[in-house]
């Protein structure tokens, strides 16, 4: 979960300025060579000879590194600058890039030494004394890191939390008279929403310093201001069962997680014994690191996503149990189409962890996207049998089925999602919508029609259910005004929705209002030119006001644009003798 100060960073525009360091971070322009190249005449990346190719030469592998961060594929990007550079170690363009690519693959330590070797007394670069202080605080160097971390240029600024990240660093160094004092200087006023971090910040410190009852003071106010906070929850927790407290902390998990059961599964933490450790000034630099990840990638702008992943990363080199900062990454991997390594990221977040069972749910839905179907419904269905309370899993399972068209297998598991629900209520509508799809399609009417019903009963505006229900209705040539009530609000609510549109349009047709069919799905294809079902409704509609050649030529599209299996030969024998006599063209998808 990302804590208040992501929102803090972002209302008091920490994250407005350069997203990339122009001097650091910045990709170079497509094309331009390494220094140590440009007396080179460029190539493909290979050398003909008399002996058959080459190795690759430092200019391919330059422009082959480019090519794949271009594409977002960091590692093989990472890998192929490092070959370059072990050919040519003085390059300063070739290290330059190294070292950005060495930082969004996570390669923190690595970056940092090359940093430090080009930089020297240089402190102009923000990126590279960003992530020398990290190294210095990895390895418990408190003196370098703070040299580091405080003389951060505006490229990489810390605003708001320099004052957390000096406190953490003087509570490092044991001078805790001196970090209370710069988190004096951060502290909002009594009754701020930012107070409650807050406190959580100065209460570890204070656990640090040896003063618990502080600290469980502090803690205690923390909770009262922001119990819905899960980080905040943790720390109390944290600090119960470190100081001998076990029960009460088992019993705050608890609640908190009977509270918050639809995002989060904190049954492994609560059965768990073991208490975590005393926060670090690494940790608590951490944290930091991780609220300006999470602020950054909530900014839309170019470059945004690459440095919230150098932010995270950063983060996880100095606490590489924070399943935040994990889950995070993977978020921004999935975004950036790198599917496979945030699957990889996703399995990595621990069983203890509360956000082990998102991971996982979207771990299955990432193998599913790529071909690893069997693999996502082995994960889903032990996720159903392990935690027979929860539906969320069952209900993942009965979307990835139906969207596989096993309407028989998606049936039974939203099935049993919904048979694990106390209480309906209108966060549910979804999933009986989804229910009575697959019921429609199994041929179980009277089963889909009373799902769409009680989907309608807890959220009477869901377009897509009045469109399902309306043109179900219609369709079966049963309550005709009303089905034609519902697709019209269905209209009313999502005026520029092809298949929506298409549904009246139809609608009209099967009430043998032929013209209004035909405007009707003239708009619908406008709005939706490549659906075959469209297309083909606007063709029998044209066949019926006498429009025959255009009829014909909207089938013969129709056939063109992969209709579902069933309709090919029903297109095919439209094409060949017209519509001899008034028939439906399909169930609606």
């Amino acid at each position: 979960m990302r804590s208040t100060f992501v929102r803090l960073l972002i209302i008091a525009g920490l994250v407005a300025g350069p997203l990339l360091p122009s001097t650091t971070f910045a990709q170079q322009p497509q094309g331009q060579q390494p220094q140590g190249q440009q007396r080179r005449a460029p190539d493909q990346g290979r050398q003909a000879g008399p002996r058959g190719p080459q190795a690759p030469t430092v200019w391919g592998f330059y422009i082959g590194a480019q090519i794949a961060e271009r594409g977002r594929d960091f590692d093989s990007a990472h890998d192929l600058i490092e070959q370059a550079l072990r050919r040519e170690p003085n390059d300063p363009d070739l290290a330059q890039t190294a070292f950005r690519l060495r930082l969004l693959v996570g390669k923190v330590t690595a970056a940092a030494d090359l940093a430090q070797r080009r930089l020297g007394n240089d402190s102009t670069s923000g990126l590279a004394n960003l992530a020398i202080g990290v190294a210095a605080l990895k390895r418990g160097d408190m003196k370098a890191a703070e040299t580091s971390l405080l003389r951060l240029t505006q490229d990489v600024d810390l605003g708001l939390l320099r004052p957390y990240a000096t406190a953490w660093l003087r509570a490092g160094q044991r001078d805790f008279a001196a970090a209370r004092s710069q988190l004096e200087l951060a502290r909002p006023k009594e009754g701020e929403k930012f107070l409650a971090p807050h406190l959580v910040v100065a209460a570890s410190i204070d656990e640090m310093a040896g003063d618990r009852a502080e600290a469980e003071k502090k803690l205690r106010k923390a909770l009262e201001l922001d119990s819905d906070g899960m980080r905040t929850v943790l720390s109390v927790a944290g600090f119960l069962k470190r100081n001998g407290k076990a029960a009460e902390a088992r019993e705050l998990l608890r609640t908190y997680n009977s509270q918050h059961s639809d995002s989060i599964g904190m049954d492994a933490l609560i059965a768990s014994d073991a208490a975590p450790k005393l926060p670090t000034a690494a940790d608590g630099i951490a944290d930091l690191l991780f609220d300006l990840a999470g602020a950054i990638a909530s900014v839309q702008r170019e470059g945004a996503s690459e440095m919230a992943l150098v932010y995270a990363r950063m983060a996880l080199e100095l606490k590489p149990d924070l399943d935040v900062a994990r889950l995070l990454v993977a978020e921004l991997l999935e975004n950036m189409d790198q599917n496979a390594k945030a699957i990889e990221m996703y399995q990595s977040i621990d069983a203890l962890s509360p956000l082990q069972w998102r991971a996982r749910l979207r771990a299955a839905a990432l193998l599913a996207d790529n071909a690893r179907l069997d693999e996502a419904l082995r994960i889903l269905r032990t996720m159903v049998n392990d935690r027979p309370e929860r539906y969320d899993a069952a209900a993942a399972l009965g979307d990835m089925l139906r969207s596989k068209e096993r309407y028989e297998e998606a049936a039974t598991a939203y099935d049993t999602a919904i048979s694990r629900i106390k209480q309906l209520d209108k966060r549910h509508w979804p999933l009986l919508y989804a229910r009575g799809i697959v019921e429609e399609r199994t041929k179980q009417w009277d089963k889909a029609e009373a799902d769409f019903n009680k989907a309608l009963e807890l959220e009477p505006d869901q377009a897509y259910v009045l469109n399902y229900l309306g043109y179900s209705w219609i369709d079966r040539g049963m309550n005709l005004d009303k089905g034609m009530k519902l697709l019209l609000r269905a209209n009313e609510l999502k005026t520029n929705d092809g298949a929506i549109t298409d549904s009246v349009g139809w609608a009209y047709y099967r009430l043998g209002q032929y013209d209004k069919a035909v405007e009707w799905l003239e708009k619908a294809i406008e709005l939706k030119a490549d659906d075959a079902t469209i297309v083909e409704h606007l063709g029998d509609a044209y066949w019926q006001v006498g429009r025959r050649r255009e009829a014909r030529f909207q089938w013969e599209r129709a056939l063109r644009q992969k209709p579902e299996q069933d309709r090919i030969e029903p297109i095919k024998a439209k094409l060949s003798d017209g519509l001899k006599a008034e028939a439906p063209s399909g169930t609606k998808q």
